[in-house]
């Protein structure tokens, strides 16, 4: 199988590794998409395999709130192109069907144990450390799955990962390849340079105050303050409503949810097991493995720890190092037959006779059981109602906020209308420019409006502008600061030193200039240093990552072909402030793997190592795309 997909990898187009690894960014960023949504119209297919319009929605407000997530406060949704987006989605998803096709032709696959065993170590579904069969119910619905969708869908993309390390694992560096890294990591240059530093200059610049009085002139939009505002806002949010008197909970309603919740509980048993899995197939035979799982029950029963037994024979790669640990679990997580035999036990220490599931034999110990009971009414009566008054403060807030726009609409020289109708409280920000403000003014969005020309020129009220996380507000202007021209003498002295490093960078550049030219033409370097009154730096056999010499000039210095025998290569580099230098390198002495350190050798590995297996796994990645008969919308 191997040796297939390395006949499917040998394109080494590096522009194909960028958007292999946005792919797989994205797919393991996502969670999993709903695979089981029927009747919805296909936006595309991949090889006769449709991808619905359904399945795009979902993923598409999936990245929207992760980049929402992302940019936190300053996440502004006129930034996002839906159209743009969504086409960006649509090729994730045309990329990860693609994958999930070549897997499944060249038989890569996930077991179940293997996939439960992963779902109950997670630690988003524990609590305590422990998986806590509630929270991943909850957790699973809020991301619209039922458990055992989530489970399919955790298959496959585990399935893809074991896909691509198989790919990569198969990658291999040649000897060439490192001898050639390291001779370019571990080469020695002698580098010299000539400073130009335009502050030793600054001596020869004279600026006289007419100059600096032109330039003051003649730029005076340069010297401005900036346009400052007192901004007046007033704010609707979801959790002010909560209290809101619209609002009304009946012990009745709230004994309904409580009913409701405790419904959809999980069941109050769960089960600490561990388990042994040995797998059938050419290797080993069903009898096979049901003798050896016999023989380890005898073990058990003859003193022997179970999970000493488990992490030696299990071939369960995610419970094995733990002893065929499988954590707490209630029913409707592992498979069938394994949940049958394990809710069979009777007592914490039984162990089962051997198992047949899909994936192999198990042989499962009980470890413990507990009762999860169900809080009485009265310990979270406040709760429910809390939440209840909160649902419905969320719709109350989509209602008073189309009042808000209309109202900062039909009033729009005031705010005190909203006040007086919708009894908010009208607050006053000081000091907002276009860059920074306090409060809702530290949002960009919000800055833009209060800067625009509705608010800014006309006067009028802002729209309602969602700030995200159940809030809005609209803004107006209180006070205006218009732009206000600096005094001359305030800023005299910053234009004249403005000005002297202008000229004396420039001084600087004419010096090196010329003395570059000269150098080029054969004079003497000696000789031309003397003349501009610098001295040369100068470092024997320096490496690329050299601390003694400035990050610019080791860059040029690097970059300059090797010299012939006897002979130089010149080049220069900017410098900080200004300045500038010529560069110059009389020696290359490449580098061999034995001059490497330890680190050094180990690091160059790994990244040529990461290298080479990207590139094979964008390899077949465009080998797959190549052959596919992709159908989208145009």
């Amino acid at each position: 199988m191997l040796q297939k997909m390395r006949d499917q990898t040998q394109s080494t187009a590096f522009k194909v590794l960028v958007g292999i690894i946005v792919f797989v960014l994205a797919v393991f960023g996502f969670g999993a998409f709903n695979l089981f949504v029927g009747g919805d119209p296909e936006v595309a297919s991949v090889n006769g395999e449709g991808i619905t319009q359904g399945e795009l929605a979902v993923a598409t407000e999936r990245e929207r709130r992760r980049l929402a997530s992302r940019m936190g406060a300053e996440f502004d949704p006129s930034m996002i192109d839906p159209v743009r987006l969504q086409g960006a989605v649509l090729d994730q998803l045309i990329a990860r069907e693609l994958l999930a096709q070549a897997a499944d032709d060249l038989g890569v696959g996930v077991g179940q144990s293997r996939v439960e065993s992963v779902v109950v170590r997670n630690p988003n579904f524990q609590a305590a450390g422990q998986f806590n069969q509630d929270m991943y119910r909850q957790m699973v619905q809020a991301m619209g799955f039922t458990p055992q969708e989530f489970l399919d869908d955790t298959a496959e993309l585990m399935a893809l990962e074991q896909l691509q390390t198989a790919v990569t694992d198969t990658a291999f560096l040649t000897r060439r390849e490192l001898n050639l890294h390291a001779s370019l990591l571990g080469q020695r240059r002698d580098v010299a340079y000539l400073p130009f530093d335009a502050d030793g200059y600054r001596e020869r610049v004279d600026v006289s105050e007419a100059e600096v009085r032109t330039r003051y002139e003649e730029n005076q939009r340069a010297y401005m303050t900036e346009e400052r505002l007192d901004a007046a806002y007033v704010r609707l949010s979801a959790d002010q409503l909560a209290g809101d008197p619209a609002i009304e909970v009946s012990e009745e309603d709230v004994r309904s949810a409580y009913e409701s919740d405790r419904a959809a509980a999980p069941p109050d048993e769960e089960r600490r097991s561990r388990h042994i899995l040995l797998e059938t197939g050419d290797d080993r035979t069903a009898e096979e493995a049901v003798a050896a799982l016999e023989n380890a029950r005898a073990r058990v029963a003859a003193g022997e720890s179970f999970a000493d037994i488990a992490a030696e024979l299990s071939e369960d790669p995610g419970s094995a190092e733990q002893g065929g640990d499988l954590g707490f679990a209630g029913r409707g997580i592992f498979d069938p037959a394994f949940e049958e035999a394990l809710f069979a036990l009777e007592a914490p220490g039984d162990v089962s006779e051997p198992v047949e599931t899909d994936f192999g034999y198990h042989l499962i110990q009980l470890e413990a059981v507990r009762q999860n009971e169900y809080p009485e009414f009265a310990a979270v009566r406040a709760e429910i109602e809390q939440r209840l008054r909160r649902e419905q403060a969320e719709l109350l807030f989509e209602e008073r906020l189309r009042e808000l726009d209309n109202l900062a609409f039909e009033h729009p020289n005031s705010l005190q209308t909203i006040v007086d109708q919708l009894g908010l409280e009208r607050v006053v920000v000081e000091n907002v420019t276009r860059e920074q403000g306090e409060g809702p003014f530290g949002t960009p969005r919000v800055r833009d409006a209060l800067f625009g020309e509705e608010v800014l020129e006309k006067g009028f009220n802002s729209a309602a502008i969602d700030t995200g996380n159940g809030s809005a507000v609209v803004v107006r202007v209180a006070e205006r600061y218009p732009p206000e021209q600096i005094p001359f003498e305030t800023v005299a002295e910053e234009i004249r030193a403005e000005m002297e490093g202008e000229r004396a960078a420039e001084l600087a550049r004419q010096a090196q200039g010329e003395a570059l030219a000269r150098i080029r033409a054969g004079e003497n370097v000696s000789e031309v240093a003397a003349d501009v009154g610098a001295n040369w730096q100068t470092f024997q056999s320096v490496r690329r990552n050299a601390t003694e010499v400035p990050r610019a000039v080791l860059e040029a210095a690097f970059e300059l072909p090797r010299p012939g025998a006897g002979g130089k290569s010149v080049g220069e580099a900017s410098l900080p402030r200004g300045g500038t230098a010529i560069v110059t390198v009389t020696s290359v002495t490449d580098g061999d793997v034995q001059s490497l350190t330890d680190s050094e050798l180990a690091g160059m590995r790994g990244f040529l190592a990461d290298r080479v297996s990207r590139l094979e796994f964008a390899g077949l990645f465009e080998t797959l795309r190549r052959e596919a008969s992709v159908q989208r919308p145009q």
